[in-house]
């Protein structure tokens, strides 16, 4: 049975990001490369990081919103493939084998977004129903290596009792051109103890920024999320 969140308030942030890691069990972010402006282009103008992430003005009505500003906050929601949510060592055997390196590398490259310094995320509450996070950074990722450790050799693989698969999606045609991808990947377990899970992850490279995107509804939400990704890429492009 799927897991509702409680509507945001300014006091249960704390209690909503929670919810969040722990609807979405052992996923996380995909991130992206931050590629050079394009050549005969006009700099633009520096803006406050923190202003390039979506507000409810960008969002349609009554959605709620939130910012996450401590470092756990960042660290929990980046986390990825990990087989304990709780932190606790477990031994984990991979089939493939060779996609453990794989797995351990999108980790990491994503853990490098978790400085609060470099990083500034949201959330976005839809219908007191579903969930979305996006965040805007300054660290420069690999799109391409952290995209091809999923949907490679890897785009199906087996960590212990789960199966993971991972597929892309179209881009809209409004970020067809940008240096982007959506990335949709379930979690089929045979063990009855984990919970099946859907995830829709959007990655983009903006001029000087990482932008990412995370949806947790399923895919029958994919055309929601694909609006919110593009919105998020979107502002960063057009600011």
């Amino acid at each position: 049975m799927r897991e509702v969140l409680k509507p945001l308030t300014a006091g249960s942030v704390p209690g909503m990001y929670r919810a969040l890691l722990k609807k979405t069990g052992i996923v996380g972010l995909l991130l992206v490369l931050t590629a050079c402006g394009k050549s005969g282009e006009e700099p633009k103008e520096s803006v406050s990081r923190d202003s390039l992430l979506l507000t409810s003005e960008d969002l349609p009505a009554g959605t709620q919103t939130a910012r996450f500003t401590e470092p756990e906050q960042l660290v929990l929601n980046l986390l990825l493939d990990t087989p304990s949510d709780v932190g606790l060592p477990i031994e984990v055997a991979y089939e493939p084998a060779e996609c453990g390196e794989q797995s351990s590398y999108a980790d990491e490259a994503r853990l490098t977004l978790s400085d609060v310094d470099t990083t500034s995320m949201m959330a976005a509450y839809l219908d007191n129903e579903r969930s979305y996070l996006a965040l805007v950074s300054e660290v420069p990722l690999d799109i391409a290596r952290v995209a091809e450790a999923h949907t490679g050799s890897c785009s199906t693989y087996r960590m212990n009792s789960r199966t993971i698969t991972t597929s892309r999606l179209d881009l809209p045609p409004a970020i067809a051109t940008e240096n982007a991808v959506i990335l949709y990947e379930v979690s089929d377990p045979d063990n009855p103890d984990w919970s099946n899970g859907e995830v829709v992850y959007g990655y983009a490279s903006v001029d000087e920024y990482t932008v990412a995107a995370l949806g947790m509804n399923g895919k029958e939400f994919e055309q929601e999320f694909t609006e919110f990704f593009t919105k998020a890429v979107l502002k960063v492009r057009d600011r």
